[in-house]
């Protein structure tokens, strides 16, 4: 009996499938059973008592406990009150109770009340027949058959209790930790690995609210294969059908399978948008996922994903393909192919290709995420690296799709790079050494008539440091030399020099202290720190205005940019410096929650020259100082923080960035994050061309047990527009979850991608879209683009499911 009833819960389990549990059960709940009771029970409908639903009403506050979302009442165990209750079966003894029992020959007969215990093992019927020369057993009359976490009821069951084979008639099933519950005419299991079901039902759903149910004539399930088969399959929501399937193939265990997916739906600027995608196992180490898609105003289009792994390599080719659309009369595509490699400990290998019929693809097919609608330029990389302890390498080409009217970024076909770095080691010199070979190409060439010379540039740098360690602090000296040289094509046609180069070589010391205090705040234990940091840098100067600027920009000044030994990003430039860094940091830490509350850093860097080597168009530096560079960190537990970074201009008074961020998320589930930005045209560190002002709100909020809102504002108010807005709502019980999210974004418009406006050109234009996800719990669910977009749009979003 033991054998057949784990074979049965086994069964339970596979159609269960996902099930959402009924029970968080990673919380720590204590008691949950009967005893955990807030009232009375015999008040309940006959119906409730029957499958042990017990309503939040009469339950405890510890009986709600890990109560999954939504769920509005709980499957209650009843207590297992029989001596040796606590105990394994197999080591358990065998007590019987009947009001008669009879022995004749190999045959014993029990009549009225029949109890069987075998520790956590109980069997309860009106009658029971054991023949112990085959070792089978038969019950009738309300035969109940409980252990920990499962309900079995039957009118009638045979058993083999040697190979656990038998069958079991007008049956109940009840997963009390899972709220999965079925029926089925009738069960049987004529081999070890295979089970028959017939007449056969399953729900999720509560008793009190029994929303939706799924119906088979028949179903078979091998788990030798993996396999099941079902036949007369249909899901009914309030007992009308919504589906129907003669036939249907499904996994029972977590082995691959294929089949048909949960479908997406959306709405998108008014256009209906649906896939149906179906699953290829094709072989353990290959797949498939292939997609028809219809959207409403455009046409059919067929996606795939497909997957490969080897030993050596990890692949997915993605594509999509929309055959003459309606409303553009041009065939649409994407190809997009990915590939993670590892040959072994040192070398690896990367592709990253991503190519679209048209700018306008991901504007007018893209519908999970808007935020992919505003993208400017795709991806079209491959390389391959090296790693040891000193060495690092790395061979890539790499070019860009623009689609967005934006000036196209230069291409690399290749470049080249190798850096040695040797371990670090206290009071021990550490040389160094970079070294980068890149061709620059583009599709603007002078010699195809365009404007954007070509060629090749070299880099390197040599030195050494020596780091010097202490408990109170450190000191570091460094120098490096450093050259840059170009090959330039066709510099005749734009009238310059074909091979500039340069040389500079550069010192620095880097030196810091480290002051602790205890301190006594509200009867607990703190440290602060202060921390003063000073650091020297000296780079020579050499004229670079012949130089082109193929990737090159200024890096955004901030507290950490104070102690880079550079201040561009890309080698067009060997920046010019005589200066030094001054900054000091404190922290202060609470030694009772071992937890870093709050860190502030405030810094400046003071100028000896001005600074001459500028990139094109930028102007040089005059001033004898930077702005104030002012960091603060809090973070009063493990749920929040609040982050501020600001540039103050000491000499016109005046805040040249700020950035503030909040997070929050309480325990009740409440997550909200705001920013805001603020970047002064102008700001000849990092600035911009016109003053940048932006603000975010981000949130989730439950609104009790079931309902939960969301919600997201991004707004400009420099130019005064709203740059993101979304709204959305989720509801959910035991039974089902649905969420729906209206999204409205700007993007670039067709003729000025970069989103400034203009003179008659607004340079943006707003799309929407609706996307909706609903769930059957245990079944699954339409979409999950839903999802998608909430985790990319609210910071530290986490469904329930």
């Amino acid at each position: 009996m033991p054998v057949f009833r784990l074979s049965l819960l086994s069964l339970l389990a596979a159609l269960s499938g996902s099930a959402i549990a009924q029970v968080d059960t990673t919380a720590d709940c204590g008691s949950t059973d009967a005893s955990a009771l807030n009232t009375d029970t015999s008040d309940l409908p006959a119906y409730y008592q029957h499958w042990h639903w017990v309503p939040n009403s009469h339950l405890s506050e510890a009986s709600k406990c890990g109560l999954t979302p939504g769920c509005q009442g709980r499957f209650i165990e009843p207590l297992r009150d029989w001596e040796g209750a606590n105990q394994a079966p197999v080591r358990a003894p065998l007590n019987v109770s009947a009001d008669t029992i009879e022995s004749v020959g190999s045959k014993a007969t029990m009549t009225g009340d029949v109890q069987l215990r075998k520790g956590d093992l109980s069997l309860d019927a009106g009658y029971a027949q054991y023949n112990r020369s085959n070792s089978t057993v038969m019950l009738r009359d309300n035969v109940v058959l409980r252990q920990p976490g499962v309900l079995l009821r039957g009118q009638y069951a045979q058993i083999d209790t040697n190979k656990g084979f038998g069958e079991l008639e007008q049956a109940e099933i009840l997963s009390f930790d899972t709220g999965a519950r079925g029926t089925a005419g009738r069960i049987s299991r004529p081999g070890y690995t295979r089970f028959e079901l017939e007449t056969a039902s399953y729900t999720q759903c509560t008793p009190d609210n029994e929303t939706w149910s799924l119906h088979a004539d028949s179903i078979e399930l091998d788990y030798e294969s993996g396999r099941g088969v079902a036949r007369g399959t249909s899901i009914r929501v309030y007992d009308f059908p919504v589906f129907y399937s003669p036939y249907l193939n499904f996994p029972v265990d977590d082995r691959r399978a294929t089949g048909f997916l949960f479908p997406s739906f959306g709405v998108a600027d008014s256009s209906l948008d649906i896939s149906i995608p179906y699953y290829l196992n094709l072989a353990p180490n290959y797949d498939a996922i292939i997609t028809p898609r219809f959207i409403e105003q455009r046409g059919e289009a067929l996606e795939t994903k497909l997957r490969y792994l080897n030993k050596y390599s990890e692949w997915a080719v993605n594509t999509s393909y929309l055959a003459n659309d309606n409303k553009s009369e041009t065939d649409r595509w994407l190809l997009g192919v990915s590939e993670e490699g590892y040959m072994n400990e040192h070398w690896g290998t990367e592709i990253d290709f991503t190519k679209v019929s048209d700018d306008d693809y991901f504007s007018d097919l893209g519908l999970a995420n808007l935020a992919v609608k505003r993208s400017t330029h795709l991806n079209q990389q491959a390389a391959v690296n090296y790693s040891s302890d000193d060495w690092t390498g790395r061979i890539e080409v790499q070019r860009y799709q623009t689609i967005a009217a934006v000036e196209d970024p230069y291409q690399k076909l290749p470049q080249l790079r190798l850096n040695y770095q040797s371990p670090a080691k206290n009071f021990q010199l550490e040389p160094s050494m970079e070294f980068e070979y890149t061709q620059f190409d583009h599709r603007d060439k002078l010699r195809d008539g365009g404007s954007k010379i070509t060629g090749r540039r070299l880099f390197g740098t040599a030195g050494a440091s020596l780091p010097m360690r202490w408990r109170w602090g450190f000191i570091e000296p460094a120098f490096k030399t450093r050259h840059v040289s170009y090959e330039l094509e066709d510099a005749n046609l734009a009238g310059v020099d074909g091979s500039p180069n340069a040389n500079s070589g550069q010192i620095s010391i880097d030196s810091g202290l480290y002051f602790e205090r205890d301190l006594a705040v509200a009867d607990q234990d703190w440290t602060q720190t202060l921390e003063p940091r000073l650091f020297y840098r000296y780079s020579e100067y050499e004229n670079q205005s012949d130089h082109p600027d193929f990737d090159s920009s200024a890096l955004t000044f901030t507290y950490q940019q104070l102690f880079r030994d550079t201040r561009f990003t890309g080698h067009d430039r060997l920046d010019d410096a005589n200066q030094v860094a001054v900054g000091i940091s404190s922290r202060f830490i609470n030694n009772d929650a071992g937890r870093e509350i709050l860190t502030t850093s405030i810094g400046q860097l003071h100028y000896f020259d001005e600074g001459r080597v500028q990139l094109p168009g930028d102007p040089e530096r005059k001033s004898s100082n930077s702005d104030l560079a002012g960091q603060i960190r809090i973070l009063p537990n493990d749920n929040s923080w609040v982050s501020a970074d600001i540039l103050y201009d000491a000499r016109q008074g005046v805040l040249n960035q700020t950035n503030l961020s909040y997070h929050q998320r309480s325990d009740n589930g409440t997550l909200l994050n705001a920013g805001y930005t603020f970047r002064r045209e102008g700001n000849n560190l990092g600035g911009l061309e016109n003053d940048v002002k932006q603000g975010d709100i981000s949130l989730s909020l439950p609104i009790n047990d079931q309902w939960k809102l969301f919600a997201k504002t991004q707004y400009d108010f420099e130019d005064d527009r709203p740059v993101e807005n979304l709204i959305g709502a989720e509801y959910q019980n035991c039974c089902w979850l649905t969420r729906i999210v209206y999204q409205r974004a700007l993007e670039p418009d067709d003729d000025n991608g970069s989103n400034i406006s203009g003179i008659g050109n607004t340079g943006t234009q707003n799309n929407s879209a609706v996307l909706i996800e609903f769930q059957l719990k245990g079944l699954g669910g339409l979409g999950t683009a839903v999802t998608s977009v909430l985790k990319d749009s609210i910071f530290g979003y986490l469904s329930d499911e």
